[in-house]
């Protein structure tokens, strides 16, 4: 071997190593909360097109009785004799049957709650008789 050959180096630096850990705890630094946002998004849009089916069933029995069945205390939707919708219908991947209640002590407002206890939301989801949403 002549005196001007150089070594061939095998793997990588200390120093390589550290920089490609810290980009990749960057990547992850700022992939973690965006990913945490859509999934909370997503079980919002979950809970509220399912409290849009609970209002499809009311308007129904609107449509029949004329008023809304009166409840005055937090009742379980599924199970209630003034819908159709059958055990297993209103589960999704974060919510199921017993995540909803319904209330109404007049007969004119009523109150369509997906409960944050069943749903690991921040805050219950609410469809109230105008339309609205409130979360």
């Amino acid at each position: 071997m002549g005196i001007n050959q150089k070594k061939q180096r095998h793997g990588f630096s200390l120093l390589e190593l550290m920089i490609v850990i810290m980009i990749i705890g960057l990547l992850a630094a700022v992939a973690v909360p965006i990913f945490n946002r859509n999934v909370y998004t997503a079980k919002k849009a979950e809970g509220y097109a399912m409290l849009g089916s609970i209002r499809s069933q009311l308007y129904i029995y609107y449509g029949e009785w004329g008023d809304y069945p009166i409840v005055n205390k937090k009742d379980y939707v599924i199970g209630a004799s003034w819908n159709d919708i059958k055990p297993g219908e209103l589960s999704g991947v974060y919510f199921s049957d017993s995540s909803f209640y319904y209330k109404c002590r007049d007969g004119v407002k009523y109150e369509i709650i997906a409960s944050k206890k069943t749903t690991f939301l921040e805050k219950d989801l609410k469809l109230k008789h105008d339309g609205t949403f409130k979360d």
